[in-house]
């Protein structure tokens, strides 16, 4: 082990001279990843003069990678996986908090590695969260915006999920999935630089691909299954909007001529979130497959039902279809859900007296919502809404001669609702930074599909077409790649590249 550490430490970002070129840092940090591919791993668990081993030696922020294939030899040598009361499970904890996410970048299966292994910890369900935590901050540190889908991105959201832990998981699902890992090239393409993996990117697309590592294989149901867990994550704290984003890209998802359960599941749930959200029913996303669509009408027929009542108005033949299909409810996983549509059924009736009301009586609003509770269940149920921020309005108490009245706000700027400046402000500098990083992945959407075969075989044959004034043109931040005849080539050489 002394002839092997030297060799092993001989990389260090600090100790590289400063303007130091990107070809020679990869040519550096690869060297040293095969040098580590091809030591076995009984010699990384081998003890170091004056230490235990090689952890004890490294240093897990400047040595990330060596750190981690001896964190994963060590592990390899514990029957039944990591415990979570194990010296390695803290070693891992430190060495996800510091490491070096550029070095990792070349080290991707191996830190993927470790991050399932930390899946399926040997602990109490107590600790679980302990180890999703650490998974979530090990994908935050590599790539801050999470916003290229990988094989980890599912996992964390199921053991979420299992774990009923579901605020872990929302620093990652609060990033839009805006790329999935693509292919590299391992030389220019049409005279255009290919960045290492050590380069700054613009988007973590650049270094996240197919043969990183990072992910294991994706599938099309992977995709549908991260959406639909993370959807029923924001349903179990209650986020409706977010959760309608996630269920809508589901069920918009591309469909042959049939649509797959879980994109079914997502339209059941989709209705029943429309009503606790809009309280109305949901018009179909105009993008959806019309043959999923029709699918999903058949199958969901029950659910359409309840919303066709919720918005007939009714709430005694609502109470009824909500019983008559208790079994369903039951079976589909969506009792709760279900069990919140009479309370949003009375809370969106309620706002709709607002408009037309400036005050009502409790037990004139309890009589128009053909309530069954008493008075002081119906004014602690306003008060509820009120609270929550569901209903902008306050209540005047009563005494022993008259009933507690409810007075409706006129607008946002009256009323527990009232919006000031400074939030309005703010709530448009938020949206602002979403709408500039949505455009930012757009345009490097834009230019890697210019890169595409597909693509350059429609401009030459645009090239070639009289009216194909501006088909070179585009509104893409990156300039569209200026091609002669020698780079599109001729019909055999196009074929013969497909």
């Amino acid at each position: 082990m002394d002839d092997l550490l030297p060799r092993l430490i001989a990389f260090s970002p600090q100790l590289l001279p400063q303007g130091l070129l990107d070809t020679e840092y990869d040519g550096q940090i690869k060297s040293l990843v095969q040098l580590l591919s091809k030591t076995p791993a009984s010699r990384l668990t081998e003890t170091v003069s004056g230490e235990d081993d090689l952890l004890d030696v490294l240093d897990p922020s400047i040595n990330s990678i060596p750190y981690l294939y001896t964190l994963l030899a060590l592990a390899s040598n514990e029957r039944g996986g990591i415990s979570s009361s194990d010296r390695l499970w803290q070693k891992s904890l430190d060495f996800i908090s510091v490491f070096d996410p550029v070095q990792i970048r070349y080290a991707g299966h191996e830190w993927r590695r470790l991050l399932e292994s930390m899946g399926r910890v040997r602990s109490p369900n107590a600790d679980l969260p302990l180890a999703i935590q650490a998974i979530c901050t090990a994908m935050l540190r590599l790539d801050s915006t999470t916003s290229t889908f990988t094989s980890n991105h599912l996992m964390l959201v199921r053991l979420c999920l299992q774990a009923k832990a579901y605020h872990l998981a929302i620093p990652v699902l609060d990033n839009n999935i805006y790329h999935f890992p693509a292919q590299t090239f391992e030389k220019d393409f049409l005279g255009t630089e290919q960045l290492l993996v050590c380069s700054r990117h613009e988007t973590s697309s650049g270094y996240i691909t197919i043969g990183s590592g990072i992910s294991e294989k994706l599938s099309y149901r992977d995709h549908l299954q991260y959406h639909l867990y993370g959807a029923m994550v924001y349903l179990a704290i209650k986020n409706w909007e977010r959760a309608l984003e996630f269920l809508e890209i589901v069920i918009i998802s591309p469909a042959a001529n049939v649509a797959s359960m879980i994109q079914v599941e997502a339209y059941k749930k989709r209705v029943l979130v429309g009503l606790l959200q809009h309280g109305k029913p949901l018009p179909m996303p105009k993008t959806t497959n019309p043959h999923a669509a029709k699918q999903y009408k058949v199958l969901a027929r029950v659910y359409d039902v309840v919303a066709e009542v919720f918005k007939a108005g009714d709430p005694q033949q609502l109470r009824a279809e909500i019983r008559a299909a208790q079994k369903i409810w039951q079976e589909d996983y969506n009792l709760g859900l279900v069990m919140q549509v009479f309370d949003a059924f009375q809370r969106f009736k309620i706002v709709q007296l607002g408009h037309t009301y400036a005050a009502l009586s409790v037990p004139d609003i309890g009589r128009r919502l053909n309530d069954e509770q008493s008075h002081t269940e119906t004014e602690r149920f306003l008060q509820s809404l009120i609270a929550s921020g569901h209903l902008n309005a306050s209540i005047v108490p009563g005494d022993l001669s008259q009933p507690s009245i409810l007075r409706f706000a006129t607008s946002t700027v009256s009323g527990p609702r009232i919006r000031s400046e400074k939030k309005q402000y703010d709530d448009l500098v938020r949206q602002k930074a979403r709408i500039f990083e949505m455009s930012k992945h757009i345009a490097r959407t834009d230019h890697q599909l210019e890169l595409t075969k597909e693509y350059i075989d429609w401009l030459r044959k645009s090239n070639r077409s009289k009216d194909s004034g501006g088909a070179n043109g585009t509104d893409s931040q990156y300039p569209m790649i200026p091609l002669t005849q020698d780079d599109i080539g001729g019909d055999e050489d196009m074929m013969s590249d497909l």
